[in-house]
């Protein structure tokens, strides 16, 4: 795991992945709290309502869940750390346009 992912400070020498990385939504820290982090933790799991099945679809879709047979599936950090940089990556050109908007917006409305 690289250090990209946002670090949280650690108490005790024995700490998890939780622990250490601040892992955003609502499936995968489930994951991470079961330990389920390799394919050989693979745990059992089934979205509870609509919005959490179309959320772990998208993370089975972009590699961030790995499933393993029989409805069990592990976390893999590093496609989640993969996805997360593409989303900023497409983000980038989006603000960037609306600070030129803006500085547009606030060059045509300024007066001496």
């Amino acid at each position: 795991m690289s250090d990209r992912l946002t670090r949280i400070a650690t108490s005790g020498p024995r700490s998890t992945v939780r622990d250490r990385y601040l892992i955003h939504g609502t499936i995968a820290p489930r994951f991470v709290a079961a330990h389920a982090v390799i394919a050989d933790d693979a745990m059992p799991f089934t979205p509870t309502d609509a919005r959490e099945a179309k959320a772990f679809a998208a993370m089975i879709a972009d590699g961030s869940i790995r499933a393993v047979g029989q409805g069990r599936f592990w976390f893999d950090m590093h496609a989640y750390e993969t996805a997360a940089a593409a989303r900023r990556a497409k983000r980038v050109p989006v603000l960037l346009m609306v600070a030129l908007l803006i500085a547009a917006v606030a060059v045509a409305f300024y007066r001496i």
